[in-house]
């Protein structure tokens, strides 16, 4: 049912999007023919498990759209965005990194766009036209890379979610620990840089600190809050049932969402106030995402089909990867999944490509948890380098340069430095 639900979708979809969402479904049905043709026998198989794959990327997608549009109209998740927005220049960058991944866990994509539209009105009072270049550009980098260090710890972040299915043997929460530490590591290197080059002005240049709109810290108790109703009753469940923490969100996030938008609506209107929420997320906000949900889906497609049919030829040419050594296997994710997204390849489609075509972890001698550390420093990696990327081209837009600024100029130096960081880190734990 899920699956026909999924083809229907994306048959509705694919004439109201760009052409260069559409190639994925012209691929993607490409993809299929080929399976049939080159053997009928596997092909059912091979294609349920990649319509599978879409589908699941599908419901993952629309539950977490349920969180953001529940988080993106509270009053009290925007204040905390304008805290954060409005921190002095000493603790500005760590604020909007830290706060970044903390509401990327809420928002996904939105998180960008809601503390990044925040730092982007903070600066625009400084009447220095170079003081607000500047300040804009270190305040949109920190957002953008708290972004993409959450996508190496967060359970709702597509990055855990794919690399952990596609590693045989790695869960969610055996790799937690060593995650934050990958997060941690980003973000340190981020900070260090904004403190190392960050550009000096005369001292009649240096802009007062403007207090007039300063709150309390404990505004940021409603997205803590939040976290916690989502982040224990997911833990729960993938502790007490042993299903993935990817499911639980399934389960969760939905429910939470509903229940934030109750908070404080009396209870004779609460039925109608859900209804309403309901039907415009159903046939306003979703379609809004139509684009986002045919790339996604149909790239999970393309990577899961391809790869369970190349693995097969793979082994008949005779070539054996478990024969490479295995620093070699574990650091090309690193690199090879940035690269990739120069010319556009996405990361769902890359890992989940890749993934089945790596040896299973105890056939190269190690745990899952390098090779999980490996795809998603690539794909963190490759979230603030690829100018295709959602993360990079709302960061160019904010700041009105191109996406190759944003991806080069903006982050060359600290993509290089964190790919060398990361690439030691991942083989710490082998």
């Amino acid at each position: 049912m899920a699956n026909c639900g999924t083809v229907l979708a994306i048959a509705l979809l694919t004439p109201q999007v760009r052409w260069s969402r559409q190639i994925f479904v012209v691929l993607a049905l490409a993809l299929a023919a080929y399976a049939w043709i080159a053997d009928p026998g596997e092909a059912a198989a091979v294609l349920g498990h990649a319509l599978e794959r879409a589908s699941f990327i599908l419901a993952f997608f629309c539950a977490l759209a349920t969180l953001r549009h529940t988080a993106e109209i509270s009053e009290a998740i925007t204040r905390a965005a304008v805290f954060l927005a409005q921190q002095p220049p000493g603790r500005r960058y760590s604020a909007l990194a830290l706060g970044g991944q903390t509401f990327a866990l809420v928002l996904n994509y939105g998180s960008i766009s809601l503390l990044g539209s925040m730092a982007r009105s903070s600066a625009a009072r400084e009447p220095d036209a170079e003081v607000r270049a500047i300040r804009t550009r270190r305040m949109l980098q920190a957002v953008h890379r708290g972004f993409a260090a959450s996508l190496m710890w967060s359970p709702l972040s597509f990055a855990i979610v794919i690399s952990t299915s596609v590693v045989p043997g790695a869960s969610w929460g055996a790799i937690l620990v060593p995650s934050l530490g990958s997060a941690a590591l980003l973000t340190g290197i981020g900070w260090a840089l904004d403190k190392a080059y960050k550009s000096k002005l005369a001292p009649g240049r240096v802009p007062v600190r403007d207090r007039s709109h300063d709150d309390h810290a404990r505004v940021l108790l409603p997205v803590l809050w939040l976290l916690l109703l989502i982040a224990v009753p997911v833990m729960v469940l993938h502790v007490t049932t042993g299903q993935s923490a990817s499911l639980s969100v399934l389960s969760v996030v939905p429910v939470v969402a509903g229940l934030w938008l109750l908070i404080g609506v009396p209870v004779g209107a609460r039925t109608r106030h859900l209804g309403g929420h309901v039907g415009a997320f159903v046939f306003r906000e979703l379609p809004a995402f139509r684009g986002e949900i045919v790339l996604l889906s149909m790239a999970g497609f393309l990577g899961s089909g391809a790869g369970a049919l190349l693995a097969p030829m793979v082994a008949a040419s005779g070539l054996d990867l478990s024969a490479v050594p295995v620093w070699v296997l574990l650091l090309l994710p690193v690199w090879l999944i940035p690269l990739g997204g120069q010319v556009g390849m996405n990361p769902i489609l890359f890992v989940s490509l890749f993934g089945p075509l790596l040896p299973a972890p105890e056939v190269l001698g190690i745990s899952p948890t390098p090779m999980v550390l490996a795809l998603t420093a690539g794909w963190a990696l490759a979230g603030v380098t690829s100018p295709f990327t959602a993360s990079v081209m709302l960061i160019a837009r904010l700041g009105d340069v191109t996406p190759a600024d944003v991806s080069l100029r903006w982050n060359g130096l600290f993509s290089v430095i964190c790919a060398v960081v990361l690439s030691v880190w991942v083989l710490l734990w082998v």
